[in-house]
């Protein structure tokens, strides 16, 4: 039975980062600000934060640990931090990993035990510190959703925490704070944003809500994704990717994803490849994989990119879609292989091992096996 369930106050529009410091007033007067250790600092948008929230009456720590994809190392170390300092509201400024930190930080920070029983499976036994997400780049949705996708260093594993009090608070999305995306974490954010809304839109679990926000973020990333790649000051651009991405996040926070993402973890995970760039590329290969199971949204997807469908049969509008989605890729100078990774046969029963349980795997349109997932992978090695 479909379900759409989002708890998280949404602010949107040019100009709404300023209202930061009363909104996390609202929560405690001492809050953690999880960013990068260079974005936030060169755009200028941490010292920012930090002259808000102080306007506002809150004392600030700043924990720039965040490089890279998100870990349980630099979970760890916020907490400490947040423990150290007195920190009961954490705050997540900056892209995915920025903000699945803090996610984590707000979940994880009162619990017993240590965090890899969580990363393990263990469910959290309280509900999360009050948390409010500031995204920078259009593409993770990260900022709507209940999980925190973290890697397991030690064991190489990347995976999802989940829990409905993980949810944000607030979330301020403003498009003038990713106009500073260089190119490239535009093409890659950007591509996750359409992954997202293209899998929540075919999952299993998809429904009329999620629909209506996946088919609108579909849309918007469509028409403005090669624009912002290829001008970052286009704010019309900036501004449909942020809500496109936004609106792909509300959906997936609810109809979950499907095998891209499902493969897209282990890759990430023992290959170093950008998470936005890996759902990029596999996206044609797995919307091809899924033609005969999801012919009819494809066909919308198709008209929602802007191809002409009009008196086509459903699976020749369908398999333009695929062309578009991977005419597009090509636009922005994603990559097409995964050999150029590293990427080898030699490492497919391990990447089918970690696809296969996944959440997102189970949630894909037309069902995948281990030969399956081997299949896609050979033709996008």
């Amino acid at each position: 039975m479909p379900q759409f369930y989002l708890p998280t106050e949404i602010l949107t529009g040019r100009g709404c980062f300023d209202q930061l410091g009363k909104v996390v007033a609202r929560y405690g007067k001492r809050a953690l600000l999880v960013c990068g250790a260079n974005f936030a600092r060169r755009s200028g948008l941490l010292d920012r934060a930090v002259e808000l929230l102080q306007d506002a009456g809150v004392q600030v720590t700043v924990f720039d640990g965040v490089r890279g994809e998100a870990a349980l190392p630099m979970v760890q170390v916020g907490i400490e931090l947040a423990r150290q300092e007195g920190c009961r509201v954490p705050v997540g400024l900056g892209g995915g990993s920025a903000i699945d930190v803090a996610k984590a930080i707000a979940g994880l920070m009162d619990l017993p035990g240590p965090l890899v029983e969580y990363h393990n499976g263990r469910p959290p036994e309280k509900p999360a510190l009050p948390w409010v997400a500031v995204p920078t780049t259009a593409g993770t949705g990260a900022e709507v959703t209940r999980n925190a996708v973290l890697i397991d260093p030690t064991e190489g594993v990347k995976k999802s925490i989940r829990d409905d009090s993980w949810f944000a608070r607030a979330a301020l999305v403003d498009p003038l704070t990713t106009v500073s995306m260089p190119p490239q974490v535009t093409a890659s954010t950007g591509s996750d944003a359409l992954a997202q809304a293209i899998e929540s839109f075919t999952s299993i679990a998809a429904g009329p809500i999620t629909d209506a926000l996946a088919m609108r973020a579909i849309a918007l990333i469509g028409a403005h994704l090669e624009r912002a790649y290829r001008d970052g000051q286009d704010l019309e651009a900036r501004e449909a990717m942020s809500m496109g991405s936004l609106m792909a996040g509300m959906a997936m926070a609810s109809a979950r994803l499907g095998g891209i993402h499902g493969i897209a973890h282990p890759l990430g995970s023992h290959f170093d490849i950008p998470h936005g760039v890996v759902c990029g590329l596999l996206l044609p290969y797995v919307m091809a994989y899924n033609l005969d199971y999801a012919a009819e949204k494809y066909a919308q997807v198709a008209a929602l990119l802007g191809e002409p469908t009009e008196g086509l049969p459903i699976r020749a509008a369908a398999e333009r879609a695929v062309e578009r989605v991977r005419r597009l890729m090509r636009a922005i100078d994603l990559p097409e292989h995964l050999g150029p990774f590293g990427v080898r046969p030699i490492h497919f029963e391990q990447i089918i091992a970690e696809t296969l349980p996944s959440g997102s795997t189970k949630h894909n349109p037309r069902p995948l096996g281990a030969e399956d997932v081997r299949a896609i992978l050979e033709q996008a090695i």
